[in-house]
């Protein structure tokens, strides 16, 4: 898909989301697809620990390949990961490539603690367009404390090993970032000076970003219940979908748990599951502000972030960007 294709395919996503329609005549932009759910850390933010053993698993190569070959028609980027370390699964390199061959965009986030010299060149190699790390804390004890399991120094060597090959083979892709969350008990011992002394271990080296993003509550899987202020309709509705990895497809990544399934690639087609009764259903009932029924939206703090022209603005931003943060 060219960039004038995605923003015409943009203002027509708007067009529906401010025009309320609940039946779309287009299909997802965007895609998140779980290769596995399976975790090697435990993090203090994140409720991947509190799935049962029957919620963790790896996707089946051949449904990856049936996804994709639907997705790539109208499909602009792809998401390879979701509730757990993508790096994880056996085949996710040939994922990367396979999606990238389709010429979807495609996009992940690692933990780093896996990205070892040999995982960094073959990342590179399968043509995966953007992805992040994602580090929390600027020095050890912070960062183990958040990210248990991990070793502060090992992660930050195999951040700057990837970096060094990229540099080596003078790759701009795969665009990369080190993201952290904002735990606001954190971050008021980071000044600039701090943010300063912890870029400083990546000077000279092509790291495209720093971001830092705020915290959320995994619709009400963890943290406080979000102050209801200004509520504005969840736009994943009219532009995503999520796959887990045994086929199971959600409306929003915040749906940690698959509380609302709208159905299964394995029986089912996305453009079938794009409009289906359960989808039509559940944008109505967000645009109707209907949610207390709705174990994942009613506890969901995403619905009441600040907007601009009534859209969350971190999303409205991350759209105009076509970036993943």
């Amino acid at each position: 898909m060219t960039r004038a294709e995605y923003y015409k395919r943009l203002w027509k996503i708007f067009r529906a989301y401010k025009g309320r329609k609940a039946k779309l005549d287009y299909m997802p932009v965007r895609l998140w697809i779980e290769p596995t759910s399976v975790c090697n850390l435990r993090c203090v933010m994140c409720p991947n620990k509190d799935l049962t053993k029957a919620q963790k698993g790896f996707m089946d190569f051949d449904l990856f390949k049936k996804i994709i070959n639907e997705a790539k028609g109208f499909v602009s980027d792809v998401h390879l990961l979701h509730r757990g370390e993508s790096l994880l699964h056996p085949r996710f390199f040939d994922m990367v490539r396979y999606a990238h061959e389709a010429g979807i965009v495609t996009r992940f986030h690692t933990n780093g603690t896996l990205l070892d010299e040999d995982k960094a060149r073959r990342l590179i190699e399968a043509g995966l367009d953007q992805f992040a790390f994602s580090f929390d804390g600027m020095d050890k004890e912070t960062y183990e404390s958040i990210r248990v399991n991990a070793d502060f120094e090992t992660t930050v060597r195999n951040i700057t090993r990837f970096l060094e090959i990229k540099k080596e083979l003078g790759s701009k892709k795969p665009v990369t970032f080190i993201e952290l969350i904002r735990f606001p008990e954190v971050f008021k011992k980071y000044d600039a000076a701090a943010q300063k002394a912890f870029l400083e271990r990546f000077k000279g080296l092509p790291l495209d970003h720093l971001h830092i993003k705020e915290l959320h509550n995994w619709a009400g899987d963890a943290g406080q219940a979000p102050p209801k202020t200004s509520y504005s309709p969840c736009t994943f509705l009219w532009h995503a979908l999520i796959i887990f990895w045994d086929g199971a497809v959600l409306p929003c990544t915040q749906d940690f748990f698959g509380s609302y399934t709208l159905g299964s690639v394995k029986d089912s087609t996305i453009r079938e599951i794009w409009n289906n009764e359960k989808m039509v259903r559940l944008r109505e009932k967000i645009l109707a502000r209907d949610v207390a029924d709705l174990e994942t939206c009613s506890q969901c703090d995403r619905l009441w972030r600040r907007q601009v022209l009534g859209i969350p603005r971190e999303y409205l931003g991350r759209a105009l960007r076509k970036s993943m943060n």
